[in-house]
Protein backbone atom coordinates (compact mmCIF):
# COMPACT_ATOMS: atom_id res chain seq x y z
CA UNK A 1 0.00 0.00 0.00
CA UNK A 2 2.78 2.35 0.84
CA UNK A 3 4.87 1.83 -2.15
CA UNK A 4 1.72 2.28 -4.33
CA UNK A 5 0.65 5.64 -2.48
CA UNK A 6 4.28 6.92 -3.05
CA UNK A 7 3.84 6.00 -6.70
CA UNK A 8 0.59 7.84 -6.99
CA UNK A 9 2.00 10.68 -4.98
CA UNK A 10 4.68 11.06 -7.55
CA UNK A 11 3.19 11.07 -10.69
CA UNK A 12 1.17 13.67 -8.81
CA UNK A 13 3.95 15.81 -8.01
CA UNK A 14 5.63 15.07 -11.53
CA UNK A 15 2.42 16.18 -13.55
CA UNK A 16 2.18 19.40 -10.96
CA UNK A 17 5.23 20.12 -12.03
CA UNK A 18 4.87 19.78 -15.52
CA UNK A 19 1.86 22.18 -15.01
CA UNK A 20 3.44 24.96 -13.33
CA UNK A 21 6.38 25.02 -15.86
CA UNK A 22 3.85 25.08 -18.83
CA UNK A 23 2.45 27.88 -17.28
CA UNK A 24 5.83 30.00 -17.84
CA UNK A 25 5.55 28.73 -21.59
CA UNK A 26 4.55 31.82 -23.51
CA UNK A 27 1.74 30.23 -26.03
CA UNK A 28 2.74 30.05 -29.85
CA UNK A 29 1.31 33.04 -31.11
CA UNK A 30 3.05 35.46 -27.80
CA UNK A 31 6.58 33.79 -29.09
CA UNK A 32 7.11 34.85 -31.69
CA UNK A 33 10.17 36.59 -32.77
CA UNK A 34 10.34 36.23 -36.28
CA UNK A 35 11.04 39.79 -37.37
CA UNK A 36 14.23 40.02 -34.29
CA UNK A 37 17.44 41.46 -36.19
CA UNK A 38 18.95 43.33 -38.83
CA UNK A 39 17.59 42.56 -42.44
CA UNK A 40 19.28 43.61 -45.97
CA UNK A 41 16.26 44.31 -48.51
CA UNK A 42 16.99 41.94 -51.75
CA UNK A 43 16.58 43.63 -55.25
CA UNK A 44 15.81 41.19 -57.96
CA UNK A 45 11.86 42.02 -57.32
CA UNK A 46 10.61 44.33 -58.98
CA UNK A 47 13.97 45.76 -59.26
CA UNK A 48 13.43 48.85 -61.25
CA UNK A 49 11.97 50.33 -59.26
CA UNK A 50 14.66 50.91 -56.52
CA UNK A 51 17.78 53.06 -56.64
CA UNK A 52 17.23 55.27 -59.62
CA UNK A 53 13.70 55.21 -59.30
CA UNK A 54 11.23 53.86 -61.70
CA UNK A 55 9.91 56.10 -65.13
CA UNK A 56 7.71 58.99 -64.79
CA UNK A 57 4.06 58.57 -65.52
CA UNK A 58 4.88 54.42 -65.74
CA UNK A 59 2.02 53.46 -63.75
CA UNK A 60 1.15 49.91 -65.48
CA UNK A 61 0.27 47.49 -63.02
CA UNK A 62 -1.71 49.64 -60.64
CA UNK A 63 -5.39 49.84 -59.90
CA UNK A 64 -5.16 54.40 -59.68
CA UNK A 65 -8.03 56.36 -60.06
CA UNK A 66 -8.29 59.02 -63.10
CA UNK A 67 -7.89 61.12 -60.00
CA UNK A 68 -4.98 59.69 -58.88
CA UNK A 69 -3.49 59.62 -62.38
CA UNK A 70 -4.43 63.44 -63.23
CA UNK A 71 -2.39 64.44 -59.89
CA UNK A 72 0.50 61.79 -60.50
CA UNK A 73 1.24 63.26 -63.89
CA UNK A 74 2.01 67.09 -62.25
CA UNK A 75 4.61 65.28 -60.62
CA UNK A 76 8.29 65.87 -61.54
CA UNK A 77 11.71 64.11 -60.15
CA UNK A 78 13.41 67.50 -59.35
CA UNK A 79 10.87 68.27 -56.64
CA UNK A 80 12.72 65.31 -54.34
CA UNK A 81 15.63 68.18 -54.13
CA UNK A 82 13.63 70.72 -52.78
CA UNK A 83 15.30 71.02 -49.50
CA UNK A 84 12.08 71.15 -47.50
CA UNK A 85 11.43 67.54 -48.69
CA UNK A 86 15.39 66.51 -48.37
CA UNK A 87 15.30 64.92 -44.95
CA UNK A 88 11.23 63.60 -44.26
CA UNK A 89 10.86 59.96 -44.15
CA UNK A 90 9.07 57.45 -46.33
CA UNK A 91 5.51 56.83 -45.26
CA UNK A 92 5.11 53.17 -44.28
CA UNK A 93 3.24 52.22 -47.76
CA UNK A 94 6.86 53.20 -49.46
CA UNK A 95 9.32 52.12 -46.56
CA UNK A 96 9.55 48.92 -46.60
CA UNK A 97 10.22 48.78 -50.45
CA UNK A 98 13.59 51.40 -49.96
CA UNK A 99 16.93 50.12 -50.74
CA UNK A 100 17.71 50.08 -46.85
CA UNK A 101 18.87 47.90 -44.23
CA UNK A 102 15.94 47.37 -41.48
CA UNK A 103 16.57 46.44 -37.91
CA UNK A 104 13.33 44.58 -35.94
CA UNK A 105 12.66 44.27 -32.58
CA UNK A 106 10.40 43.43 -29.91
CA UNK A 107 9.23 44.65 -26.44
CA UNK A 108 7.58 42.32 -23.90
CA UNK A 109 5.62 42.54 -20.19
CA UNK A 110 8.29 41.90 -17.75
CA UNK A 111 5.34 39.74 -15.79
CA UNK A 112 3.68 38.22 -18.43
CA UNK A 113 6.13 37.89 -20.80
CA UNK A 114 3.31 38.98 -23.75
CA UNK A 115 4.98 40.76 -26.62
CA UNK A 116 3.61 43.81 -26.29
CA UNK A 117 5.11 45.67 -29.03
CA UNK A 118 7.19 45.42 -32.51
CA UNK A 119 9.41 47.83 -33.95
CA UNK A 120 11.25 48.95 -36.87
CA UNK A 121 13.84 51.00 -37.98
CA UNK A 122 15.27 51.19 -41.93
CA UNK A 123 18.36 53.42 -41.78
CA UNK A 124 17.18 55.53 -44.66
CA UNK A 125 15.60 59.01 -43.50
CA UNK A 126 15.80 57.41 -40.22
CA UNK A 127 12.42 55.11 -40.58
CA UNK A 128 11.01 54.43 -36.84
CA UNK A 129 7.75 52.20 -36.93
CA UNK A 130 5.83 50.83 -33.90
CA UNK A 131 3.47 48.04 -34.25
CA UNK A 132 1.14 47.45 -31.40
CA UNK A 133 0.53 43.62 -30.32
CA UNK A 134 -1.56 44.03 -27.42
CA UNK A 135 -5.20 46.09 -27.96
CA UNK A 136 -4.91 49.96 -27.58
CA UNK A 137 -7.49 52.42 -28.01
CA UNK A 138 -8.27 54.14 -31.49
CA UNK A 139 -6.58 57.41 -31.99
CA UNK A 140 -9.62 59.54 -32.66
CA UNK A 141 -10.26 61.19 -35.73
CA UNK A 142 -8.61 64.30 -35.37
CA UNK A 143 -5.57 63.16 -33.98
CA UNK A 144 -2.35 64.14 -36.31
CA UNK A 145 -1.52 61.81 -39.18
CA UNK A 146 1.85 60.47 -38.91
CA UNK A 147 4.62 59.44 -41.49
CA UNK A 148 4.09 55.82 -40.04
CA UNK A 149 0.83 55.65 -39.37
CA UNK A 150 -0.99 53.46 -36.04
CA UNK A 151 -0.22 50.22 -36.63
CA UNK A 152 -1.60 47.40 -35.26
CA UNK A 153 -0.64 43.49 -35.07
CA UNK A 154 -1.54 40.12 -34.20
CA UNK A 155 -0.15 36.56 -35.24
CA UNK A 156 -1.89 33.93 -37.01
CA UNK A 157 -0.17 31.19 -36.23
CA UNK A 158 3.51 32.11 -37.80
CA UNK A 159 2.63 34.91 -39.68
CA UNK A 160 2.15 38.65 -38.33
CA UNK A 161 -0.92 40.93 -39.39
CA UNK A 162 -0.69 44.55 -39.55
CA UNK A 163 -3.02 46.84 -40.07
CA UNK A 164 -2.21 50.85 -40.33
CA UNK A 165 -4.19 54.07 -40.38
CA UNK A 166 -3.87 57.52 -39.75
CA UNK A 167 -0.96 58.16 -42.37
CA UNK A 168 0.36 60.97 -43.85
CA UNK A 169 1.81 60.86 -47.07
CA UNK A 170 4.15 62.67 -49.91
CA UNK A 171 4.08 61.15 -53.31
CA UNK A 172 5.97 58.27 -54.29
CA UNK A 173 8.99 58.35 -56.45
CA UNK A 174 6.63 57.97 -59.76
CA UNK A 175 4.11 60.66 -58.26
CA UNK A 176 1.57 58.58 -57.28
CA UNK A 177 -0.68 60.01 -54.64
CA UNK A 178 -2.38 58.88 -51.93
CA UNK A 179 -5.02 60.44 -49.55
CA UNK A 180 -5.35 60.29 -45.79
CA UNK A 181 -7.45 58.03 -45.84
CA UNK A 182 -5.55 55.45 -47.16
CA UNK A 183 -4.95 52.16 -45.16
CA UNK A 184 -2.35 49.42 -45.31
CA UNK A 185 -2.72 45.13 -44.31
CA UNK A 186 0.77 43.39 -44.19
CA UNK A 187 1.52 39.81 -43.98
CA UNK A 188 4.86 39.11 -42.56
CA UNK A 189 6.33 35.32 -42.90
CA UNK A 190 9.83 33.96 -42.46
CA UNK A 191 11.79 31.12 -44.12
CA UNK A 192 14.75 30.81 -42.20
CA UNK A 193 16.79 33.78 -43.22
CA UNK A 194 14.27 34.85 -45.68
CA UNK A 195 11.51 37.69 -44.08
CA UNK A 196 8.58 38.36 -46.66
CA UNK A 197 6.36 41.26 -46.35
CA UNK A 198 3.20 41.22 -48.66
CA UNK A 199 1.36 44.69 -48.35
CA UNK A 200 -1.95 45.47 -49.46
CA UNK A 201 -2.55 49.50 -49.68
CA UNK A 202 -6.56 50.69 -50.05
CA UNK A 203 -7.08 53.97 -50.94
CA UNK A 204 -11.13 55.03 -51.99
CA UNK A 205 -9.93 58.44 -53.31
CA UNK A 206 -6.67 57.16 -55.39
CA UNK A 207 -7.10 53.12 -55.93
CA UNK A 208 -10.05 51.19 -57.63
CA UNK A 209 -9.00 48.44 -55.64
CA UNK A 210 -6.08 47.56 -53.17
CA UNK A 211 -2.64 47.48 -54.60
CA UNK A 212 -0.53 44.74 -53.58
CA UNK A 213 3.54 44.15 -53.79
CA UNK A 214 6.16 42.20 -51.75
CA UNK A 215 9.42 42.71 -50.30
CA UNK A 216 11.98 39.77 -49.41
CA UNK A 217 14.94 40.58 -46.73
CA UNK A 218 17.38 38.39 -46.12
CA UNK A 219 18.69 38.15 -42.52
CA UNK A 220 22.02 39.74 -41.54
CA UNK A 221 23.85 37.93 -39.00
CA UNK A 222 26.23 40.64 -37.60
CA UNK A 223 24.05 43.36 -38.67
CA UNK A 224 25.23 47.09 -37.81
CA UNK A 225 23.32 50.36 -38.70
CA UNK A 226 24.95 53.91 -39.16
CA UNK A 227 23.23 56.87 -37.83
CA UNK A 228 20.87 59.32 -40.56
CA UNK A 229 21.94 62.58 -40.20
CA UNK A 230 20.43 64.50 -42.53
CA UNK A 231 21.05 68.18 -43.07
CA UNK A 232 19.08 70.28 -45.67
CA UNK A 233 20.26 72.36 -48.74
CA UNK A 234 20.13 73.56 -52.07
CA UNK A 235 21.09 70.82 -54.38
CA UNK A 236 20.56 72.81 -57.88
CA UNK A 237 20.93 76.49 -58.34
CA UNK A 238 17.44 77.47 -59.39
CA UNK A 239 15.30 80.83 -58.74
CA UNK A 240 13.61 81.31 -55.40
CA UNK A 241 10.20 80.43 -55.22
CA UNK A 242 10.65 77.90 -58.27
CA UNK A 243 8.60 74.50 -57.82
CA UNK A 244 9.56 71.56 -60.06
CA UNK A 245 5.95 70.03 -61.44
CA UNK A 246 4.24 69.67 -64.74
CA UNK A 247 0.88 72.01 -65.85
CA UNK A 248 -2.03 69.39 -65.49
CA UNK A 249 -2.37 67.70 -69.29
CA UNK A 250 1.44 67.36 -70.07
CA UNK A 251 2.34 64.25 -69.97
CA UNK A 252 6.25 63.33 -69.74
CA UNK A 253 6.03 59.90 -71.66
CA UNK A 254 10.06 59.17 -72.44
CA UNK A 255 10.23 56.33 -69.85
CA UNK A 256 7.44 54.16 -71.08
CA UNK A 257 8.21 55.16 -75.17
CA UNK A 258 12.16 54.39 -73.90
CA UNK A 259 10.71 50.29 -72.53
CA UNK A 260 8.11 49.77 -74.50
CA UNK A 261 5.00 50.25 -72.57
CA UNK A 262 1.98 50.90 -74.72
CA UNK A 263 1.30 54.43 -73.73
CA UNK A 264 -2.36 53.20 -72.76
CA UNK A 265 -0.59 50.72 -70.55
CA UNK A 266 1.22 53.48 -68.37
CA UNK A 267 -1.70 54.90 -67.74
CA UNK A 268 -2.45 52.05 -65.05
CA UNK A 269 -5.63 50.82 -63.82
CA UNK A 270 -6.95 47.74 -62.81
CA UNK A 271 -7.35 46.24 -65.96
CA UNK A 272 -3.28 46.16 -65.92
CA UNK A 273 -2.97 44.33 -62.99
CA UNK A 274 -4.08 40.85 -64.52
CA UNK A 275 -1.74 38.63 -66.67
CA UNK A 276 -4.55 38.54 -69.50
CA UNK A 277 -4.19 41.72 -69.87
CA UNK A 278 -0.66 41.24 -71.93
CA UNK A 279 -2.65 40.00 -74.54
CA UNK A 280 -4.70 43.31 -74.90
CA UNK A 281 -1.52 45.04 -75.15
CA UNK A 282 -0.85 42.95 -78.78
CA UNK A 283 -3.18 45.10 -79.98
CA UNK A 284 -2.69 48.91 -78.89
CA UNK A 285 -1.12 50.70 -81.36
CA UNK A 286 2.95 51.87 -81.43
CA UNK A 287 4.58 54.04 -79.78
CA UNK A 288 6.29 57.07 -81.64
CA UNK A 289 9.48 56.33 -81.54
CA UNK A 290 12.11 58.24 -78.91
CA UNK A 291 13.51 60.95 -81.23
CA UNK A 292 9.72 61.87 -82.38
CA UNK A 293 8.93 62.53 -78.35
CA UNK A 294 12.22 64.39 -78.24
CA UNK A 295 11.90 66.76 -80.92
CA UNK A 296 8.33 67.28 -79.49
CA UNK A 297 9.22 68.42 -76.73
CA UNK A 298 12.42 70.42 -77.70
CA UNK A 299 9.62 72.11 -79.31
CA UNK A 300 7.10 73.15 -76.63
CA UNK A 301 10.19 74.01 -74.58
CA UNK A 302 11.40 76.62 -77.41
CA UNK A 303 7.82 77.73 -77.86
CA UNK A 304 7.45 78.24 -74.29
CA UNK A 305 10.23 80.56 -74.63
CA UNK A 306 9.07 82.87 -76.81
CA UNK A 307 5.62 82.96 -75.70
Amino acid sequence: MSHLFSKTHLLARVAACAALSSAFVPQAANAQSLLDGYWNPLLHQDGYAYAGGPDQNDFAGMPITPAALTVAQTWDPGQATLPMLQCIPFAATYGPRALTIMRAWESRDPYTNQQTMIETWMAFSAQHRRIYMTPQPQPPAWAPHTWQGFSTGKWVGNVLWVHTDKLKHYSTRAGQPFSDQATTDERWFRYDDLLVNVMMISDPQYLSRPWIYSKLYYRVPNGTMEPYPCGANEQIDRPKGQIPMHLPGHVVIDGPVRNGIPLESARGGERTMYPEYQDYMKTLPQNPTLKQVTDAEMKAVAEAARQ
